[in-house]
């Protein structure tokens, strides 16, 4: 299969998948909320929190791994020698089954008795709540230590770019979770440690399948004990982790720091408030966070082939289209939120809306750089760009802080979130100019500021329906209606280049003479 081909059957897959998810997700967020309440969602969300560093990680070493085996395989079709890229795979592959046994048992000695601690005498729990608080941190450390374990075998899949196949199992466990949950939500109970045993198990499950699916179906998954330890490799890829772990340590902090300073300032209540906002947002965000996963592996296999041009034109195509899945729904969704929300929750918790509109601003700046996080990280030259990213994004906390601690309310807390990414991206751009050569003068006038156009013009046309329609389901649809009908037209003229517009019509071209 070719590379062109391998990408779009990659990004129908994982935007199908998403959709999917999407709308298991606005059911299953509503349904969770209905079946524990309010305070044992945030409590939930609270919890779930502190074993952020092993899910954190956990990431952290799995785009680590993926990008270590692209790159070994891009290097093998440069060399024109498939051998050595077996070889090569293997041994990465055989280090990284070393070091994701190893990590999560010195994590969870350390982080597990700090969890507990953090449950009994720091966090706002009610005190009925502490024993399934406990028992809910240990369900969350065993789903993230047996993730941890089997990263090497799903980062093979994303490395390869067998992405479709992920789809099937996300599509089962969306399918098995919306079930349960409907489930619970029509009978009464105290469902607190169930939903969370239930999300153990749904996470835990398929990641077994992956791995053993992975041995029967790749090569280079067969562990060999002569490459277990590698001195030499290892060195390379934990600097790489290392630098990479300085942004994403930011990230961490941001996120949980952000909730836990929630909490303490604001109590559960607003807890449950933010976790909405972070569940509206998530699924709208994952739409293009899939998109992007389908680009990834492609660009870092372009970049270990010397493939410079590719690599940049991709991690550019990665900016645009995974701006334009999120804007797509992003604009219909801001202008109706309310109402969706009410539709949704029927009583969503206070200052919800607000934080919405906010995390979403957020995640669409985020978004509109992502590909610039891609290039640079497939050149492996990571550490000043991840110094910088790292230190802008640490701003959050502290501005965040200081508005709290001067009383500016809730959406301050957001706002500090939205000007430290706006740092954040400006630096990103700067420095992925110096490092692959991607151009901040293509990104700003050839993304940001056509997506701007699209966005204010879209937003305008949706808002008319307002003008005549009392708010209910109706008018969400015939606002959606009006953002779509106008926003797919503009995005190919605005958006899209001559030769991404000839490639869709000819994909298009050849769907439909497969269907006569």
């Amino acid at each position: 299969m070719s590379p062109n081909k391998r990408i779009f059957l990659n990004i129908v897959a994982t935007y199908s998948r998403s959709l999917f998810a999407l709308a298991c997700g606005l059911f299953c967020g509503r349904w969770t909320l209905m079946a524990l309440g309010e305070v044992d969602y945030g409590l939930v969300g609270l919890i779930g929190g502190l074993t952020a560093f092993i899910s954190f990680l956990n990431g952290q070493l799995a785009g680590a791994t993926s990008r270590f085996y692209a790159f070994a395989v891009g290097r093998a079709k440069a060399n024109k020698n498939q051998q050595e890229g077996l070889e090569d795979c293997r041994r990465y592959f055989s280090l990284a089954v070393t070091i994701h046994t190893i990590i999560p048992v010195v994590l969870i000695c350390i982080g597990y008795p700090l969890g507990i601690w953090a449950i009994d005498n720091f966090l706002v729990i009610p005190k009925v709540r502490i024993e399934d608080s406990i028992l809910v941190f240990r369900l969350v450390c065993l789903s993230c230590f047996v993730g941890m374990v089997l990263v090497p075998y799903n980062a093979m899949y994303t490395a390869k770019q067998y992405i479709a196949e992920l789809t099937i199992y996300s599509f089962i466990t969306s399918t098995l979770n919306v079930v349960f949950l409907y489930y619970i939500v029509n009978t009464p109970g105290d469902w607190m440690v169930a939903v969370c045993a239930w999300g153990c198990l749904l996470a835990i499950v398929p990641n077994l399948i992956i791995a053993v699916r992975g041995v029967l179906l790749f090569p280079e998954c067969r562990f060999r004990w002569r490459y277990s330890w590698d001195f030499a490799r290892f060195k390379e890829m934990a600097l790489y982790v290392g630098w990479n772990l300085i942004g994403g340590l930011a990230w961490l902090f941001k996120d949980q720091g952000v909730s836990v300073l929630v909490n303490k300032f604001y109590g559960p209540s607003v807890n449950a408030a933010f976790q909405i906002s972070n569940t509206v947002n998530g699924q709208a965000s994952s739409l293009a966070s899939s998109m992007l996963g389908a680009f990834t592996p492609a660009i870092t296999t372009f970049y270990g082939a010397g493939e410079m041009e590719k690599c940049r034109r991709l991690a550019f195509q990665s900016c645009k289209f995974g701006l334009l899945s999120m804007l797509l729904f992003m604009i219909p969704l801001s202008l109706e939120l309310p109402t969706v929300l009410r539709l949704w929750l029927v009583d969503p918790p206070a200052y919800a809306t607000g934080l919405c509109w906010l995390t979403m601003l957020m995640l669409l700046v985020h978004h509109s750089a992502f590909g610039h996080i891609i290039a640079v990280q497939a050149s492996g030259k990571v550490a000043l760009y991840q110094a910088v990213n790292g230190s802008l994004l640490l701003l959050t906390l502290p501005l965040a802080w200081l508005a709290a601690a001067l009383g500016w309310g809730v959406y301050s807390v957001g706002g500090a979130m939205i000007l430290a990414m706006v740092l954040c991206v400006a630096g990103r751009v700067v420095l992925s100019r110096r490092i692959v050569g991607m151009s901040g003068r293509y990104w700003l006038f050839r993304i940001v500021l056509p997506s701007v156009f699209l966005s204010i013009f879209c937003g305008a046309l949706g808002y008319l329906p307002r003008l005549f329609m009392p708010g209910g389901f109706i008018r969400v649809v015939v606002t959606t209606l009006v953002c779509e009908a106008a926003f797919l037209p503009l995005s190919w003229f605005l958006m899209l280049d001559a030769d991404e517009k000839a490639y869709i019509v000819d994909k298009i071209s050849r769907w439909t003479k497969g269907r006569k």
